[in-house]
C-alpha cells in the first residue's frame, strides 16, 4: 500500500469567499480529504463549508493543534498516513507554518520520511511585503513582538537598527487588539524618517496598505484596533 501524502492547506485572510482567492486545484484537493489537522475545528469547518465541501463532517476527523496539544500528541496525528490516507493540514488564516504551530507536524512528516505537498496560497507577509515597496530581496520576518511594553520597545529599537545597518525590511506583527498600543510604540521610538508600511485588512474589501515615514504617520494615524495587520520598517 502507498503511504498517503501531508497536504498544507493555505486558508483566506478573512471572511472572503475562499474559492475567488485560492486555486480550483486546492479545492479539489480539501473536497477529497475526510482528515485534518487544524488549530481550531470551528473555524476549520466554517472554512470547509465555504469551499463548497460536502462530506457529512461526522465522517470527518479532526486532530487539534494549538498551544496546548502535548509534542506526544503529534505523531498520533500522521498515523493515517501511514496507512495509504491523505491528510491536510489547514491553517487559521493564510499559509500553514508561519507564525501558527504547523511546523511541528510538518517536521515530524520529514522524519517519518512522508510526502509534504504545499499549495499554493494567500500570505499576509508576503502580500505586505510587496505592496511596501521595501527591500524584498533582504528581509526578516519576527512573528510577534514581546507583549509586556518595555521589552517591546527595546525589540524595536533593534528592528530599526538592523533596518539600516543591514538594508533589511523588517516584517512583524501583534495580536489585533493590541495593534494601537504597537503602533504608538513605533511612532515614540523610531526616526521621524524611518519608513513604515501599515498592511490591515489584507485582501478584503476595507484591505488598507500604506507606507509613510514616522514623521508622516504622527499627523495621521489610522485605527486599527481589531484589524489584523502586519507592520514593515525600513531605512529611509
Amino acid at each position: 500500500m502507498n503511504e498517503g501524502k501531508l497536504y498544507l492547506i493555505p486558508v483566506g485572510l478573512g471572511s472572503e469567499n475562499p474559492q475567488e482567492h485560492l486555486p480550483q486545484h486546492n479545492l479539489d484537493i480539501v473536497s477529497q480529504l475526510d482528515e485534518f489537522i487544524v488549530e481550531n475545528v470551528r473555524s476549520a469547518r466554517r472554512f470547509l463549508r465555504a469551499t463548497s465541501y460536502t462530506k457529512d463532517f461526522d465522517e470527518v476527523t479532526f486532530h487539534v493543534l494549538d498551544k496546548h496539544t502535548s509534542d506526544n500528541e503529534i505523531p498520533s496525528f500522521l498515523t493515517g498516513i501511514q496507512a495509504g490516507k491523505d491528510i491536510g493540514l489547514l491553517s487559521e488564516a493564510g499559509n500553514p507554518c508561519i507564525a501558527d504551530p504547523g511546523g511541528k507536524v510538518v517536521k515530524l512528516a520529514h522524519e517519518q520520511k512522508i510526502e509534504v505537498i504545499p499549495m499554493v496560497g494567500p500570505s499576509s507577509i508576503l502580500l505586505s511585503l510587496i505592496a511596501s515597496g521595501f527591500n524584498g530581496q533582504n528581509f526578516c520576518f519576527h512573528g510577534y513582538l514581546p507583549v509586556e511594553k518595555r521589552e517591546r520597545q527595546k525589540k524595536i529599537k533593534a528592528l530599526q537598527q538592523d533596518a539600516y545597518q543591514k538594508d533589511q525590511t523588517q516584517i512583524f506583527m501583534e495580536t489585533p487588539y493590541r495593534n494601537d498600543a504597537l503602533l504608538e510604540d513605533l511612532l515614540t521610538i523610531c526616526n521621524d524618517n524611518t519608513l513604515l508600511c501599515i498592511a490591515a485588512d489584507i485582501s478584503l474589501p476595507d484591505q488598507f496598505i500604506k507606507t509613510r515615514t514616522i514623521r508622516e504617520w504622527k499627523k495621521n494615524k489610522p485605527g486599527l484596533h481589531k484589524r489584523p495587520s502586519v507592520f514593515l520598517i525600513y531605512k529611509d
